[in-house]
């Protein structure tokens, strides 16, 4: 009995904790995004880095841990890359992130070959994983016209997917979706988050005037891109035998573990929308 109250309480002010988050944060990245620019810059940009940081940090101890060195910047070269439209440089910024990360790993580790190719590897994929994330976030943004309303067909998708999946869960979940990779998300909650995601994207369609049939797709398709977003990163830390993927003194989310934690389903949505609409041709 008692240990059923300090389990609901932890779980209570668990809620709590995120809810206070939440309401500061969501109303940050909403002004942040309705003035763009640079402003908008200085939201991802901070967010991006501590999220590569959680991300090589992660893999500390392992022989396959990417370099944060080379791959931080490269990320920010990125970023800017796509503000500044300039293609060139993030053609160069991968370039050198390969050669540098080598030479790096070489110096540290000279006779190991296959451990500096895999570092190698692992700090790239820290880049495509978030730096090209962060990147698409900017360039829809930065578009004439409809740039809002796609980043805000973004925001849709990622809060009410993981938002409202995890009440619906709390409320209602029974059958585990996942259980060998995250415990706690059930098909009760996902299928809430979906509708709940669903909902709000079209609204913003429809009101904007940019809904068109072309477009159901991306938004029906979008609430399994944030569930399984949110699915790999649990993945990636059960790989990496990591209960949370904040790095201490960076845990600038209370309440959501760390900053891949609160961006993993926005990631791969904001992957998602920026090639869908660029296959299309609206971009």
């Amino acid at each position: 009995m008692r240990d059923s109250l300090v389990t609901d309480s932890a779980e209570s002010t668990e809620l709590r904790v995120r809810l206070i988050t939440a309401s500061i944060l969501t109303p940050v990245a909403v002004l942040a995004s309705l003035a763009g620019g640079w402003l908008f810059l200085c939201l991802v940009l901070p967010v991006m880095c501590i999220g590569m940081l959680e991300f090589y940090v992660m893999e500390k101890d392992t022989k396959m841990q990417g370099s944060s060195l080379t791959g931080i910047p490269t990320g920010i070269a990125i970023v800017l890359a796509f503000l500044l439209q300039l293609d060139w440089l993030w053609q160069l910024a991968l370039v050198l992130c390969i050669v540098l990360t080598m030479i790096l790993e070489f110096a540290r580790h000279p006779k190991q070959v296959g451990r500096a190719l895999a570092q190698v590897g692992t700090t790239l994929c820290g880049v495509i994983y978030i730096a090209l994330p962060a990147a698409f976030l900017i360039s829809l943004r930065n578009l004439p016209g409809d740039g809002l309303i796609w980043l805000f067909v973004v925001y849709a998708i990622t809060w009410g997917t993981d938002t409202f999946g995890y009440v619906f869960g709390k409320v209602f979940g029974k059958t585990k979706l996942a259980p060998l990779i995250s415990p706690n998300k059930t098909v009760e909650g996902a299928i809430g988050g979906i509708l709940s995601a669903w909902i709000p994207a079209f609204c913003i369609l429809l009101f904007s005037g940019a809904l068109q049939p072309i477009l159901v797709p991306m938004v029906v398709l979008g609430p399994f891109l944030a569930i399984s977003g949110d699915l790999f990163e649990s993945a990636l830390k059960r790989f990496f035998r990591v209960k949370d993927s904040f790095v201490a003194g960076f845990n600038v989310f209370p309440g959501h573990g760390g900053v891949l934690d609160r961006i993993d389903a926005l990631v791969w949505v904001a992957t998602w929308v920026f090639l869908y609409l660029y296959v299309i041709g609206m971009i």
